[in-house]
């Protein structure tokens, strides 16, 4: 199964050099937030997709589909997380059952 990053440029290129599999980036520009739209439909619908890593502020743009599989994950961006550290430590714990200590 593959990992994919949907994010601005510099979040997309650092997952890239991080050895994830595909990376989309795109930008703020109403066109860009409707490619997101139709990217991740994309992506949902394929079955070679395990996990979909997708910046807070992009998320914030569209829907996220209700779906299973692929598992789809909002992460912080370059600019930090638009949901604060106690938050993110939250979801984390319970989307995958691990605390993160500082």
């Amino acid at each position: 199964m593959k990992i994919v990053v949907l994010g601005d440029k510099d979040t997309a290129l650092g997952f890239k050099l991080a050895g994830v599999h595909e990376t989309y980036s795109f930008g703020d520009a109403p066109l860009e937030i409707e490619r997101v739209r139709n990217k991740l439909r994309e992506l949902v619908e394929r079955e070679d997709i395990g996990v979909i890593f997708i910046t807070e502020r992009l998320a914030q743009k569209v829907e996220i589909p209700d779906v299973t599989l692929p598992i789809i994950l909002q992460i912080p961006d370059k600019y930090g997380s638009l949901y604060g550290e106690e938050q993110l430590r939250e979801i984390v714990r319970r989307a995958i059952g691990v605390e993160i200590k500082r």
